[in-house]
């Protein structure tokens, strides 16, 4: 009995809260707008920089260079881009890609390997990591500005909850 009214709770509901686009270059310049080319084709949003958080000699980086650029995606978009770099991996990722919150992150190689973009010889080839977010109704209460709070153990998501959400979307965990 307990059971049953755990699946008709509304807010238990998983839903994809975002999913982010990122990829790193290493250095500021011409590198850098070819990959905003590709985030902006892939997504049709525009991409945000991102800069070193410290200096690493070795890679020649420097604080507050702009290396990497990004973009955050919520809701039907969301869906629908998961959809088209899932196809990309063929709809098959290591279960161990999910984290104990019930977030996944994967990579993929070559951009062009997303079902609709095609490879264009200015630009080249880059390679993009991908983050997707689950939660629950009632998480806003922890990023809400005013009276904030702790979102409790049981309105966590969990890995084996996640698992369970992504094999309904259509995802094949090995």
């Amino acid at each position: 009995m307990m059971e049953e009214s755990k699946e008709s709770n509304s807010m238990k509901r998983i839903y994809i809260d975002k999913v982010i686009l990122h990829i790193g270059v290493g250095q500021a310049g011409e590198k850098l707008e070819k990959a905003k080319r590709i985030l902006k084709e892939i997504t049709g949003q525009e991409p945000s920089e991102r800069k070193a958080k410290r200096t690493i000699r070795d890679f020649g980086i420097h604080r507050g260079e702009k290396i990497a650029v990004m973009v955050t995606l919520r809701k039907k978009k969301a869906l629908e881009i998961l959809q088209r770099v899932l196809a990309a991996k063929g709809n098959s990722l290591p279960a161990s890609s999910i984290d104990d919150a019930g977030n996944l992150a994967f990579g993929i190689k070559e951009h062009i390997d997303i079902p609709g973009i095609k490879y264009n010889p200015e630009i080249g080839i880059f390679g993009l990591d991908v983050m997707v977010n689950l939660a629950r109704p009632g998480f806003r209460v922890q990023k809400r500005k005013r009276c904030k709070s702790k979102v409790g153990k049981e309105q966590r998501v969990t890995k084996e909850e996640a698992i369970e959400f992504y094999r309904s979307i259509g995802v094949n965990l090995v």
